[in-house]
């Protein structure tokens, strides 16, 4: 076994928004005169500490993708083989900013519909984060070496996490740094 510190550092912004599609119609039903800003920070995903944070969940769903997208000897790699040779930490990762501090938000909004093949629309609002990085330690076994590993993560990049991409825009995408 062996331990490997990964910065994912946000190319794209992230939106940290912890309420998924389906719950999308009873946030509407429940409506009341909040802000913008004050409606953002009520949905943003924050750890323990009250701090935003990712919830380590969010960074599988990217590396089952990434999985999903590499061959070796022509053969897709399995993701359940690699998460059993991989140990992330449980919950949540803290977000900072690229200088280590507790990251700066603005609101996001967007019009959705309200459900698939629906006319009526919604405004969605949710925590933007530009500048942001997690660290994230990493306990492998010897199974897949540190490049392979690497690899995955940047593939997990380029899908991104986050539980809401708005459609046709780019949010969650990081590049990473390995420190052994």
């Amino acid at each position: 076994m062996r331990s490997l510190i990964i910065q994912l550092v946000g190319t794209t912004p992230i939106l940290l928004h912890r309420i998924s599609r389906h719950q999308f119609r009873e946030q509407l039903a429940s409506r009341s005169e909040l802000s913008i800003k004050e409606e953002a920070d009520e949905v943003m995903v924050k750890g323990d500490d009250g701090n935003p944070a990712v919830p380590v969940s969010w960074l599988w769903d990217a590396i089952r993708v990434g999985c999903s997208r590499i061959t070796v000897e022509g053969e897709q790699i399995s993701f359940i083989k690699f998460q059993s040779a991989l140990h992330l930490p449980f919950g949540m990762i803290p977000l900072k900013d690229t200088d280590n501090h507790i990251p700066t938000w603005k609101p996001y909004s967007s019009v959705q519909h309200a459900s698939p093949g629906s006319n009526k629309s919604i405004a969605i609002v949710a925590p933007m984060f530009s500048d942001w990085m997690l660290s994230v330690r990493v306990v492998s076994d010897d199974s897949y070496d540190d490049g392979f590993l690497k690899r995955v993560f940047v593939e997990a990049g380029k899908v991104g996490i986050g539980l809401f991409h708005p459609p046709k825009k780019q949010f969650g995408q990081f590049r990473v740094d390995v420190t052994l």
